[in-house]
């Protein structure tokens, strides 16, 4: 459901987001890899929102380059652990 406004770019991101992970799905150690990823694209996209609304948002290319690395990590930490609940599967 796109809105013609932040929604739909957001709608969009996250799709990018999903498309561009699709090859790797097979590596992800989650029990459920699609929930997976769109858990990371939804963490993902909150926290460029989160940052563009801070009163301190990282700016600039080196600050921007650094965040986007350090939230990517972070993804990929999350979609190559197994689950803490649920063994992984096999």
């Amino acid at each position: 459901m796109e809105d013609g406004g932040d929604g739909g770019a957001c709608h969009d991101g996250h799709r990018l987001l999903l498309e561009a992970a699709a090859p790797y799905t097979d590596q992800i150690q989650r029990s459920d890899p699609r929930a997976a990823l769109d858990t990371a694209a939804r963490a993902s996209l909150g926290a460029c929102f989160h940052n563009s609304v801070r009163p301190d948002p990282a700016t600039g290319e080196v600050a921007q380059r650094r965040f986007a690395d350090e939230l990517s990590d972070m993804a990929i930490a999350y979609l190559l652990t197994p689950d803490r609940r649920n063994p992984a599967r096999t």
